[in-house]
């Protein structure tokens, strides 16, 4: 009988990405995959750290206490340094709060009102934990957030940022080229890195 591992994450843009880094890296073929949408009434952890790295520990120790089997969360977002680093870790929060994510963007913009992008950089850090088992990593990419939407892929930012040494969108690209190419895709990177030498 397999062991389980939970993602722990009701976005299904994470998701399927969780699953397919999962599946290229080759990690956790042991394991049962699981998604949140299989307990009942789980709810969700409030997240208050004030890193990325602290969120994601916090999601997955929440899960892990109501599971009792392995987890894997992530918590992302881009920073604008020349704006105190916002949105930050309130990356999703304020889109809600504020409308959507082209409401953040007109929100930046309306800071630098005679520039048509600004330097962006996106972060992913990832905390997998069981009984015996934690591991945490990070990963980022630069690029710049542009002001209008372009591209129809991804999901959330996607149609905002342009990696550095990349003229499309991460909405633009394909899906292949967009997995390959992400903040995501480091961090996983790094998970499998780390994993490998542990075994």
């Amino acid at each position: 009988m397999k062991n389980n591992l939970l993602l722990g994450t009701n976005n299904t843009g994470k998701l399927k990405e969780f699953i397919f880094y999962i599946k290229h890296f080759n990690l956790f073929s042991e394991y049962e995959v699981l998604n949140l949408n299989e307990f009942n009434n789980i709810g969700e952890p409030t997240e208050d750290g004030e890193t990325f790295e602290e969120n994601c520990e916090i999601k997955s120790k929440y899960f892990l206490s109501k599971t009792n089997t392995l987890v894997l969360c992530d918590d992302s977002g881009f920073v604008v340094n020349k704006l105190n680093n916002y949105p930050g870790i309130k990356t999703a929060r304020e889109a809600k709060k504020l409308g959507g994510e082209q409401k953040v963007i007109d929100f930046i913009f309306s800071k630098f009102e005679n520039l048509s992008y600004v330097d962006a950089t996106f972060f992913c850090s990832i905390c997998v934990l069981g009984k015996n088992q934690r591991y945490m990593v990070s990963g980022s990419i630069p690029g710049f957030i542009i002001k209008y939407k372009r591209g129809n892929g991804g999901f959330g930012y996607d149609p905002y940022f342009i990696p550095t040494d990349n003229n499309k969108t991460f909405a633009e690209m394909s899906e292949k080229q967009k997995l390959l190419n992400s903040h995501r895709y480091e961090a996983f990177k790094k998970l499998s890195n780390q994993i490998l030498q542990d075994n």
